[in-house]
């Protein structure tokens, strides 16, 4: 048992969960606003290359990102993997026609793994990499620590990222999906797509859970 698993179950006995979006006592999401809740199909940016499935406006989505991020509570992530599986017949066929062969998460740098206790891009990715049938291949490294970027202006998240806080190993693998939680101003996603294209990976999609 991990130490963010340990730390979920003592929150759990002590603070009581609410709904986010009816405010019921039990889970983040009753029942009734699970079945409510739908988050149609995934939205493709070409210009980008960057598939996504809920826009930030969407409050459900907003505040179980929050839920995830911020408060560590895993039933959040729990809760939008089941909304998720429904949808996964677009990924399904970019993988398909893009010839993609791996995924590869963006990674958090390690003071932040250790602070969070889990790694929300590895998680989607792994889970991903599952339904997929694809490889997930954690070859971008962060050795560049580049502090909470909601607490950033857009500015400031396009400065940081003009020093690239990643590196990555070397890779035989031509394209690749590329995979985040949250898609703010895009500077830290395309931070690590550049580095992939410049090792010679021919197209780099991305994905994320939530564009803001």
């Amino acid at each position: 048992m991990g130490v963010a698993e340990i730390a979920q179950i003592l929150k759990n006995a002590v603070f009581p969960r609410f709904c986010v979006s009816c405010n019921k006592e039990g889970s983040l999401l009753c029942g009734d606003c699970f079945a409510f809740w739908q988050p149609g199909a995934m939205k493709i940016d070409e210009s980008d290359a960057h598939i996504y499935s809920w826009q930030y406006a969407d409050p459900v989505a907003r505040q179980l990102i929050c839920a995830w991020k911020y408060a560590y509570d895993q039933s959040a992530w729990e809760i939008m993997r089941a909304k998720l599986l429904p949808t996964l017949s677009t990924l399904r066929h970019l993988v398909h026609v893009q010839k993609i062969d791996a995924i590869v998460p963006v990674a958090l740098h390690q003071y932040r793994l250790c602070e969070r206790g889990f790694d929300q891009a590895v998680m989607i990715s792994e889970f991903l990499g599952q339904e997929l049938d694809l490889p997930v291949v954690p070859i971008i490294k962060r050795v560049r620590q580049t502090g909470k970027q909601a607490e950033r202006s857009e500015q400031e998240r396009i400065k940081e990222m003009k020093d690239n806080p990643f590196i990555i190993s070397p890779t035989s693998f031509r394209s690749i999906l590329l995979i985040d939680d949250v898609w703010t101003t895009g500077s830290t996603i395309k931070a690590a797509s550049d580095l992939l294209e410049k090792s010679g990976v021919q197209k780099v999609w991305k994905y994320t859970l939530v564009k803001g």
